[in-house]
């Protein structure tokens, strides 16, 4: 038997349509009719429906005669598009047609969407059926809600905040104008993260709302938390007092002060205040997740729960990582036609492989690549979505080619989408392009001040310096991002190689050790089986280094 037809199937009946092979290929089986034949196999008793049956449900319309020579022809179709797919999954005969149900596995129920979504086949008898068969399923409770609370639906996925521009306490004649210029660059360097909503600064300069109160800021803005200050300074030095407070329990949450030059807010525009937009930041991560710990999932907000989620898949536990992922499910059972939750799901399953907390790593890696489908599928140009996508197809699927045009349509999507720009040099860094590497992943530092997994852009940034062979600097920066997250294995990676590379032999090892513990499986002929680099000269020289730190062969 062919490697072919060894494979397996998955199908999706609720949501958009569709079969995936296990090797990660979406199946074409054609148009809707081929798939409405196929989904009332696929629900038959034994896979098996009489093609009179099928004729009328699908040909009716036709005409007595050339609906069963309709059924031919699309099932020789079938045949052309799915190849050896197709004897591995449909016999037929003269009388009957049979679907193979034992290698295939029916996914999803009614949390997913609607039954078929989009086969609207314009025949009385496949409507009826669609509606009966939908009406039949179970209305099955999320596993991860209560369901005597309501769902917050028409919470917004993004926190709102605004930024109000800071007063003056300087007799300077432009004072009021520095105050202003320091709001608006605060805004700007926030309205990076895809996790805020962050409320226009022209808004935030009327006079009426700057004299407002934090409830009446609500009302008005629709704001969550208010960033606000004062002003003070002579010559080049400024000095701010920041406030940050949140409107629903009108609680203020901290008061910093911060010193920061004229020239460089005027010339380095937000670069300037990137101390005070992290704290901002990590103050609410610090919030969402204080408040999904506190209460009943459904009870929570959207914006918290997605934060939060991001923010515990990020940790360095596998109980937070673990914790992120029902609320990450939660947030697409109440936003299902929203891109990004599914986009984020899909990170989480990468990111369960990359730790080696995954139980069933080809499971993960088919469910990841799911999920950015799913998310393509709501919005084929979200950028976000795009950027996950071509994760999965360069860390996964090793589609090079792929993942290079997915990075690209995320830039152009948005040029600011800094995690686009880290895996477009992650890319660039497996395949021996060390200095684009680190031009691309220097620029993703850059424009994000804010991310919740700075840790990780320091990691990749390393993996760069490794492939540019700059390896002071990639120990620099792994080093960095170990203190963050002392567990991200692939992190240590790249620290045993520099140190090797550096000649630091006894540190190597000891490194390798630490990996080991961490990654016990870990063998330099898996490392190569599953890297993306192996390929290349980055792979060859970091597995030797591996190989020469205590890493076992096999």
């Amino acid at each position: 038997m062919s490697r072919q037809d060894e494979r397996k199937f998955t199908v999706r009946l609720f949501g958009p349509f569709s079969i995936r092979a296990s090797d990660g290929d979406d199946l074409d089986i054609g148009g809707k009719k081929n798939r409405a034949l196929f989904a009332l196999l696929s629900t038959a008793p034994d896979g098996l429906r009489t093609r009179a049956q099928l004729s009328k449900m699908l040909w009716a319309s036709s005409g007595t005669g050339d609906d069963r020579t309709s059924l031919r022809k699309a099932l020789s179709d079938m045949r052309q598009r799915m190849g050896l797919a197709f004897s591995k999954l449909i016999a037929t005969d003269n009388h009957e047609v049979r679907l193979n149900l034992n290698a295939i596995e029916i996914l999803g129920t009614k949390r997913d969407g609607e039954f078929l979504e989009g086969l609207d086949i314009p025949e009385p008898a496949f409507r009826d059926w669609r509606r009966d068969f939908a009406a039949a399923q179970p209305d099955l409770p999320s596993a991860t809600s209560e369901p005597e609370y309501p769902l917050l639906l028409d919470s917004p996925l993004r926190a709102p905040m605004a930024v109000l521009p800071f007063a003056s306490l300087s007799d300077r004649a432009d004072g009021w104008i520095i105050g202003d210029l320091v709001a608006e660059e605060i805004s700007r360097a926030l309205s990076r993260s895809n996790m805020l909503d962050v409320v226009s600064h022209l808004s935030c300069r009327d006079e009426a709302v700057q004299a407002c109160s934090l409830p009446a800021l609500k009302d008005k803005l629709g704001a969550e938390f208010v960033v606000s200050g004062r002003l003070r300074g002579s010559g080049d030095q400024l000095v701010l007092d920041v406030d940050f407070a949140d409107t629903e329990s009108q609680r203020n949450h901290w008061t910093r002060r911060y010193k920061i030059g004229r020239s460089d807010l005027l010339n380095n525009g937000s670069t300037a205040v990137d101390s005070l937009v992290r704290e901002i930041g990590r103050t609410i991560l610090d919030c969402s997740i204080e408040v999904s710990a506190s209460r009943p999932l459904p009870t929570v907000e959207s914006h918290a729960l997605l934060i939060s989620a991001v923010a515990l898949m990020h940790r360095q536990t596998l109980q937070s990582f673990s914790s992120a992922r029902p609320q990450l499910e939660e947030i697409v059972r109440r936003a299902p036609g929203q891109a990004i939750p599914q986009a984020w799901l899909s990170k989480w399953y990468i990111l369960s492989i990359q730790q080696g907390w995954s139980v069933d790593i080809a499971k993960d890696a088919a469910l990841a690549q799911d999920w950015t489908r799913r998310a393509l599928d709501l919005d084929p140009d979200c950028s976000f979505s795009l950027a996950i996508d071509g994760f999965v197809q360069n860390n996964l699927q090793k589609r090079f080619d792929q993942a290079a045009d997915r990075f690209d349509h995320a830039i152009d999507m948005d040029c600011n989408n800094a995690l686009a720009w880290l895996l477009k040099g992650t890319l660039n860094a497996f395949q021996d392009n060390g200095r684009y590497a680190v031009a691309y992943t220097s620029r993703a530092r850059s424009l994000s001040p804010l991310d919740p997994h700075r840790y990780f852009f320091d990691s990749l940034s390393a993996t760069a310096y490794l492939a540019n062979r700059d390896y002071d600097t990639a120990l620099d920066l792994a080093d960095r991002s170990l203190r963050m997250n002392r567990r991200h294995t692939s992190t240590l990676r790249v620290k045993t190689i520099a140190l090797h590379q550096l000649g630091r032999g006894d540190e190597a090892r000891a490194a390798a050790a630490q990996l080991r513990s961490l990654d016990p499986g870990l063998t330099v002929e898996g490392y190569l089986k599953n890297h993306p680099a192996a390929e290349f000269r980055t792979g060859r020289e970091w597995s030797a280094a591996l190989r020469d730190s205590g890493i076992p062969l096999n």
